[in-house]
């Protein structure tokens, strides 16, 4: 007979004699008489099941036994910390000591026998905390605290373009003992592109996922195989001082030496070299308000009811940023969201005015365009600059004096002022075709404003040109720029005749 089956026989064996001075009636219930010879406070049961495997046995709760046993049920403890494996329904996890009476005596072989549901551990009962999991991931992302870093070299004057690698490590301070997880950090990270001339260079590493606090930070540029060797900023001898501004027109301070120390904060309100916080917002908002006076204006000097018109061009307002997440988010190919494009702005803003124009707003259609061309490209004119300002869109550096030193949020460097000579071209074109509805009268200026946006949507094909992004479509800006040079001869032309 095997081990395991001779051992069943042997408790079942056991447990029979056990319930055989119960079950004297033979006949699986007691009968009042039999019932009422047992000592008080001992019940007749029937026998457990032993074929199931209870061995749960019901016992008297009286103190007529010689010593009170308790009926605690009987569970697993973990290998590891010893505990039950299973909480009290009460929420205690101590142990009675032995001989206490239960809180509850079992009152049948089924209960006894049935597993007690496990309640939540400590952790399980422990509430949300609202961590980062919990949050959408633009918020948690907005929220984490950062460190950003940033290490300035001197490209030379000479050259050809070539790529730079800086190695940053950092320690939080007042970490004793074994560094734990986000305590420490090292990453390296790589540019490419840097132009000689155009210096100083500024190259800025963001490390994430790492405890918040302050921390000792250093840097160091490291030397691959057909890398060109470069120096830093601070050790470029006395002729440049560490800690002389940029070129014109910026005024960023160069540090004497790579800062020791370091704090965490959020994105937000963290710095970077050549990067104002909060610029894009304000003057994209600034340029909507102005957008709006002047075509206030124009509705006023027309004497023209403001209303209607002004609410479409609220409508254009919304359209137009939905137009430029889409455009910048298809140009990308979807691999990126957390940008807008002015192409897709001007596209969706004209659409809702061309069906205001059909719709009707109690002006005429061609007054309508020459109120709302002017408008919309000085509110542009004004709220370009947010991206020199923020790091997005630059041009592609250069080692000419006429560039201007800014930041993509990575490197900085001199640059050409993609997003100025943008911004000017609108501030021009929107000034030139204002005085000509202004000179030529409301309603015969319709063409112009078709004209105007035509203008700038061709220079802009050049300023396009000057960005440090790559091209998305080998012929894109040639197709662009033959359409929109067809529509700026045909309206000047249907303007000529009118």
């Amino acid at each position: 007979m095997p081990q395991s089956k001779k051992k069943r026989s042997q408790r079942a064996g056991a447990a029979a004699k056990t319930a055989r001075p119960l079950a004297r009636s033979g006949a699986g219930a007691a009968s009042p008489e039999s019932a009422s010879s047992l000592p008080a406070g001992l019940q007749r049961r029937q026998a457990p099941d032993l074929a199931a495997g209870k061995e749960t046995l019901a016992l008297p709760s009286t103190p007529q036994l010689a010593k009170p046993i308790s009926a605690v049920p009987v569970s697993r403890k973990s290998a590891s910390n010893g505990r039950a494996s299973g909480n009290l329904a009460s929420g205690s996890d101590r142990e009675r000591p032995t001989g206490s009476a239960p809180t509850k005596p079992a009152t049948s072989p089924a209960a006894g026998a049935a597993a007690a549901p496990a309640a939540p551990t400590a952790a399980d009962r422990r509430p949300s905390d609202g961590g980062a999991d919990e949050l959408p991931a633009w918020v948690a992302k907005a929220l984490a605290e950062v460190l950003l870093l940033t290490y300035w070299i001197d490209p030379g004057e000479q050259g050809d373009p070539f790529d730079a690698t800086i190695r940053f490590t950092g320690r939080r301070k007042g970490v004793t003992g074994r560094p734990q997880a986000g305590d420490t950090f090292s990453q390296e990270d790589t540019v490419t592109g840097v132009l000689p001339g155009s210096g100083p260079v500024a190259i800025t590493a963001k490390v994430s996922g790492v405890t918040a606090g302050e921390w000792e930070v250093t840097a160091e540029p490291v030397t691959r195989r057909g890398n060109a060797r470069f120096r830093s900023w601070t050790s470029a001898g006395p002729q440049t001082p560490g800690n002389g501004p940029v070129p014109w027109p910026r005024r960023v301070k160069i540090p004497a030496e790579f800062p020791a120390t370091a704090r965490t904060a959020r994105l937000p309100r963290t710095k970077l070299p050549g990067v104002v916080r909060f610029a894009y917002s304000t003057l994209v908002s600034l340029g909507v308000l102005v957008g709006l006076g002047v075509e206030y204006l124009l509705l006023h000097v027309g004497h023209y009811v403001a209303f209607g018109p002004l609410m479409y061009s609220l409508a254009a307002v919304a359209a137009g940023a939905v137009g430029g997440k889409a455009w910048f988010i298809a140009v990308r190919r979807g691999k990126q969201f957390d940008g807008w494009c002015i192409q897709g702005f001007v596209a969706g803003a004209a659409v809702v005015i061309a069906i205001a124009a059909l719709v009707g707003t109690g002006m005429p259609s061609a007054a309508l365009l020459s109120v709302a061309a002017p408008a919309l490209l000085i509110g542009m004119a004004v709220g370009r600059p947010g991206c020199f300002w923020a790091g997005c869109c630059t041009g592609r550096p250069v080692s000419a004096r006429w560039g201007i030193w800014s930041s993509d949020r990575t490197l900085g460097c001199r640059r050409a002022p993609a997003q100025l000579i943008e911004a000017l071209s609108a501030l021009i074109i929107g000034v030139a075709v204002l005085c000509v509805v202004l000179l030529a009268g409301f309603e015969r200026s319709g063409p112009m404003a078709v004209a105007a946006l035509a203008a700038y949507t061709l220079v802009r094909q050049f300023v396009i040109g000057l960005r440090a992004e790559p091209r998305r479509w080998k012929y894109g800006r040639r197709v662009t720029a033959a359409a929109a040079a067809i529509a700026l001869v045909a309206s000047i032309a249907v303007f000529a005749v009118r």
